[in-house]
């Protein structure tokens, strides 16, 4: 059974195994529509000179650059993942299973005091490079550029490789000037949202170079390995939730007047434009019922939006579009897994296949947020939130792919 171990590194310097003797707990969120984030806990102890360790640690500095790297080995507990992954960090992730889940910097130190020995600690708090595009809030305008275009020349300016799909309304300075009131991760955000995209940081396996990412759900190509509830010893989900709300708009209309001719403009989309999880969508479990109970029925279910004042039809229609596409996602998923039994680590912005949940709630989800929790005693939770914008087992699911079944402790 290969076994689980982690890396901390500072500045791209791993800590010695020393150093891990004093981790209490550390914790990593990583997230669909915000920062991802890390909390270190540490015990630190008065040494006979007087002295605490840690206080004075150049490397727990702000604004520090900190990564952590978690996973399954082949053996040899957390000394061999430390030696395996020795030169890791300066020539990519090489092949020691340990997968990169945070690179960030140190943003919030804080230092308890017990008046027992063993009871103090020190904590840390990090923030991936979205603290970086946090730091200044701004007034700029950005002329005859489309969305895409704007993030490229905005993020590029930290450093940092954009990988962004393209946007396809170009703002033209005589119709429609885009003007920037925040901090650039804010408006960042802002954009990728009104044309349905996400954005966020993550590190490149190869390179170990951190990459922002502007660009659509990721819902095709290969899943994740499968989590299953209640499926033999092939289990390795502790638990598993599912929400269906039927509260969603089934139709967008945008409206706004257009500049140059002085008239109405609008554009409405009745269903999304992305790849669907499941075989029944929205427009069947909501419209179905609500077309037999509701007149008129020319529309049901429809949300209006007040759109940006444009010449251009596209920009109204992607507006539309991106808020047809996030209301079609009707089921919500949560649950913790068993890392032992799965042995993998779970990353958002990815798909992974459910299996055990009955032919409605298995099937495809998105992934959304996971929560990694590392404890003292060597235990690893993983908890996290997905999503899916169809029900029903559609008949393309490949599922196979699992951790090893062993036994959910205390079941």
């Amino acid at each position: 059974m290969a076994e689980k171990a982690y890396e901390i590194a500072f500045d791209d310097e791993a800590v010695d195994e020393d150093f891990y003797g004093d981790v209490e707990s550390l914790t990593v969120e990583e997230n669909l529509t915000a920062a991802n984030t890390m909390r270190l806990r540490l015990v630190i102890t008065l040494d006979d000179n007087g002295v605490w360790n840690y206080l004075d640690d150049g490397r727990l500095e702000m604004f520090t650059k900190v990564s952590v790297r978690i996973g399954f080995t082949g053996g040899g507990g957390l000394a061999g993942a430390l030696s395996a992954a020795a030169g890791a960090l300066s020539g990519g992730e090489g092949n020691d299973g340990l997968e990169r889940i945070f690179d960030g910097y140190i943003t919030a130190v804080k230092v308890e005091w017990g008046s027992a020995p063993g009871n103090s600690h020190l904590e840390i708090e990090a923030m991936d490079t979205s603290v970086l595009m946090s730091l200044e809030e701004k007034v700029a305008t950005w002329p005859n550029l489309s969305d895409s275009d704007i993030v490229q020349q905005i993020v590029s300016g930290y450093g940092v490789t954009v990988n962004v799909d393209s946007t396809p309304t170009v703002h033209q300075e005589n119709d429609t000037t885009i003007v920037q009131r925040t901090t650039d991760i804010q408006f960042v955000r802002e954009l990728a949202q009104r044309n349905g995209l996400e954005f966020y940081f993550e590190t490149d396996k190869d390179s170990g170079e951190v990459n922002a990412f502007m660009r659509a759900p990721q819902l095709e190509g290969t899943p994740q390995p499968d989590l299953a509830i209640q499926f033999g010893v092939e289990s390795n989900l502790k638990s598993f939730n599912a929400h269906v709300n039927g509260q969603r708009p089934l139709s967008v209309k945008a409206t706004q007047i257009d500049v140059k001719a002085n008239t109405p403009n609008s554009a409405q989309v009745g269903d999304t434009q992305l790849t669907t999880l499941g075989d029944t969508d929205a427009n069947a479990l909501i419209g179905g019922p609500l077309g037999a109970l509701v007149t008129p029925k020319d529309v049901l279910a429809q949300m209006l939006l007040l759109g940006t004042p444009t010449s251009d039809a596209t920009e109204l229609q992607t507006i539309a579009q991106a808020v047809r596409d996030e209301a079609a996602w009707l089921i919500t998923a949560n649950g913790e897994i068993n890392s032992d039994a799965y042995q993998a680590v779970l990353r958002p912005h990815r798909m992974v296949l459910v299996k055990g949940a009955g032919s409605r709630y298995s099937g495809k989800y998105y992934v959304t947020h996971v929560t990694h929790d590392l404890k003292a005693d060597g235990s690893y939770s993983q908890k996290f939130d997905a999503r899916r914008n169809a029900r029903d087992l559609d008949g393309t699911e490949q599922f196979g792919e699992s951790g090893l079944g062993l036994p959910i402790p205390g079941l």
